[in-house]
């Protein structure tokens, strides 16, 4: 199943909504190599996604610490555990990159991200967007 943004998924902070987009058009990219057979292109989507992810979760971390996120650090471990996985998940695919590898990982993928986006995301945009006083 195709991962696809939807409007239920916006935090209504554009940066990261904009940021957010990204990731999910990236992630049904892979989806869409693996139907056209054309992993070839594999490496370089996962790059992309490697430093994509980085540079976000750097943004949301700033946007958090700004704001005095009281769940920052927790937030920060959910975002770490995803770069050790994720290359974890690269390491796997060295050399065999197949089909149902690569559905396996954009399968993980979009789990990951729907999830992430919809609770800890949530979480977070919810108190980034309350008022402030002075």
């Amino acid at each position: 199943m195709p991962i696809e943004w939807t409007d239920d998924l916006a935090t209504g902070i554009a940066t990261i909504d904009a940021q957010h987009q990204e990731l999910y058009r990236r992630v049904a990219a892979l989806h869409g190599m693996m139907r056209q057979a054309d992993l070839a292109r594999l490496p370089e989507v996962l790059d992309y996604l490697a430093r994509y992810t980085l540079e976000h979760f750097a943004e949301e971390e700033r946007q958090m610490a700004a704001a005095g996120y009281p769940g920052l650090e927790a937030h920060a471990r959910h975002h770490a555990r995803f770069v050790e996985d994720l290359g974890r998940q690269r390491a796997g695919l060295s050399g065999r990159i197949t089909g149902s590898a690569v559905l396996a990982l954009s399968t993980w993928l979009g789990e990951w991200l729907r999830d992430h986006v919809r609770k800890v995301d949530g979480e977070m945009a919810r108190f980034l967007r309350r008022p402030r006083a002075c």
